[in-house]
């Protein structure tokens, strides 16, 4: 309209569209659709990443640069992130390939005597029960839009603060399997439901020929293999290894669709070249050393004690607030001791098969609560996580509304509901506990 000098996109606009709309013959029917970004999205365009300045060493400094910008100069490639220097505790930046080198995993968390496969599952299942801690709960510095990555070394992430996010948990993992003789990488990319994330690769030879690649979850203990349509792993920016740092230049974005062939230049983009390196390396060798130091595991063995102490103030805890969310309604809490005996004997069979020691299923679930079973319809789940604090886990049973349950017949009552309550807690080193708990309604069945 005439005498319009509204700037298109903005909120004047769509109230001039508004006031027009409202004007407009009743005759006329129309959708008149205003959609504005803010902030405006920018124009598409190769642009230089300001990144330069990281490391004192200026060559190896232009070197990273270089290859960021060499990666990111390909259309298809420009929402990938690139990156080969990550900031340690100290806020130094350091070469990436730095934090790969093999480690001794505890005794505890695997069982030399089974197969390579299953200890590398149980080696997986110990780092995911490492607690998971973001860095903006660590640093507060930066912005909301700028929160600083730093990155522990093995020792800081177990010893010293005793948890990390996906690229602790991954480095963990891999230099695990690096110890056991595996081809191991760190993968950065974009996964679902976390987003930027990290995980493991490992190549295998496969039996039909060719290579078999899998991606290992190191914070939720899964593994998949890359052609798996459930993998939540969704695309791949870099590849790490102990020598070097590879960007991803494919135009396919599917994992599925992503070849594996290091060695060739259409696919991933090196960042070190051999020539390089090896200069660089002579010149300043402190540059690749490992930033590694090894844990010592047996000082710190797994704490019974201190196990069997989280049991019972979880159990406690658990007691206290069912009792009080059900007061608050005027229900009464009757208990069943002899339920949450066994169901703290199912939980540590739960924590057997949960780290592939001894199988438990369905069945044998059904057939340990057989005798609750035949005389009560049984209402309940179980929950395990890595020890941290308990407000969580209420807040999970909580959201379960198993406070609420009760008899769905008229002939029943309230003396003819209980309610059972379990927690086991696994021990390992370094003060890492597996925790289960297990809430449960019972119902008494009509004869």
């Amino acid at each position: 309209p005439s005498g319009n000098n509204a700037k298109p996109g903005t909120k004047a606009a769509a109230a001039k569209i508004q006031e027009t709309a409202a004007v407009s013959s009743p005759k006329s029917s129309s959708i008149l659709v205003c959609i504005a970004l803010d902030p405006p999205l920018q124009q598409p365009g190769v642009g230089s990443v300001e990144i330069a300045g990281r490391l004192d060493d200026p060559l190896l400094d232009q070197c990273v640069c270089t290859w960021i910008n060499s990666c990111k100069s390909l259309v298809h490639c420009r929402t990938r992130t690139y990156d080969a220097l990550a900031r340690c505790l100290k806020r130094d930046w350091v070469l990436i390939t730095r934090y790969i080198q093999p480690c001794i995993p505890p005794d505890d968390a695997y069982n030399t005597d089974l197969s390579l496969e299953v200890q590398m599952l149980q080696l997986c299942r110990f780092v995911s029960l490492v607690p998971f801690l973001e860095d903006w709960n660590i640093d507060d510095e930066g912005t909301d839009d700028e929160i600083p990555s730093i990155w522990f070394t093995s020792k800081e992430f177990i010893v010293d603060v005793g948890a990390g996010d996906w690229e602790e948990h991954a480095t963990l993992l891999c230099n695990f399997f690096l110890h056991l003789g595996k081809q191991a990488y760190l993968v950065f990319g974009t996964g679902t439901p976390e987003g930027k994330t990290v995980y493991v690769m490992t190549v295998d030879d496969s039996p039909q020929g060719g290579v078999r690649v899998a991606f290992w979850n190191a914070v939720k203990g899964k593994r998949y293999d890359c052609k798996d349509p459930l993998c939540t792993l969704k695309e791949i920016f870099y590849v790490v290894n102990k020598d070097n740092v590879w960007g991803n230049i494919q135009l396919a974005h599917a994992i599925a669709s992503t070849s594996f062939n290091f060695e060739d230049p259409l696919q991933w983009r090196p960042l070190l070249s051999p020539k390089f390196k090896a200069q660089s390396a002579f010149a300043s060798p402190q540059l690749y050393q490992t930033v590694q130091t090894e844990i010592d595991w047996k000082r710190s063995p797994p704490k019974e004690a201190e196990a069997i102490r989280i049991e019972q103030d979880f159990n406690s805890t658990i007691q206290t607030v069912l009792e009080h969310w059900r007061s608050n309604e005027n229900l009464s809490t009757n208990g069943n001791e002899g339920l949450n005996r066994k169901l703290r004997e199912v939980l540590k069979k739960m924590e057997e098969s949960a780290h592939f020691k001894t199988p438990f299923n369905e069945e044998q679930l059904h057939q340990e609560l057989k005798g609750y079973l035949n005389e009560y319809h049984i209402t309940g789940f179980h929950i395990n996580r890595p020890y941290t604090e308990i407000d969580g886990l209420l807040e999970e049973i909580h959201h379960s509304d198993i406070h609420h349950c009760g008899p769905v017949q008229n002939e029943l009552n309230e003396s003819d509901v209980k309610f059972s309550h379990a927690v086991y807690v696994k021990a390992f080193p370094r003060k890492i506990f597996s925790v289960w708990i297990a809430v449960a309604c019972l119902s008494r069945k009509l004869r």
